[in-house]
């Protein structure tokens, strides 16, 4: 099954568990050169509790299950699966944060 991937979607406490799991900003999704294997094994294991919660289902898909995945079958259920694309391609593919305006902090007075 093929899920579309929009993390504007994403809660903050969704964002910093694949921060966490990743090691990586959610920014880094859309840089091509950074590592992809946690960041893809991450949004997995995200999107597909939330597929399970939303057909009823209590959670069970783990960090482990989704380290097992592929690739292809990573890509493949985050909706990334065209045929020609690469690793290295999947980056553009993903609508990250970073599409959104970034908002500063005003510093405590």
């Amino acid at each position: 099954m093929s899920t579309s991937i929009d993390v504007t979607t994403l809660t903050l406490g969704e964002v910093a568990r694949i921060e966490d799991l990743s090691g990586q900003s959610i920014s880094s999704l859309d840089d091509i050169t950074a590592p992809k294997g946690k960041a893809l094994a991450a949004l997995v294991l995200i999107f597909k509790r939330r597929e399970e919660l939303a057909n009823g289902r209590t959670p069970k898909f783990s960090w482990n299950d989704a380290q097992s995945l592929t690739y292809t079958e990573a890509a493949e259920f985050l909706g990334l699966d065209d045929d020609e694309s690469t690793a290295d391609e999947t980056a553009g593919e993903i609508a990250t944060a970073g599409d959104v305006e970034p908002f500063e902090v005003a510093p405590k007075a």
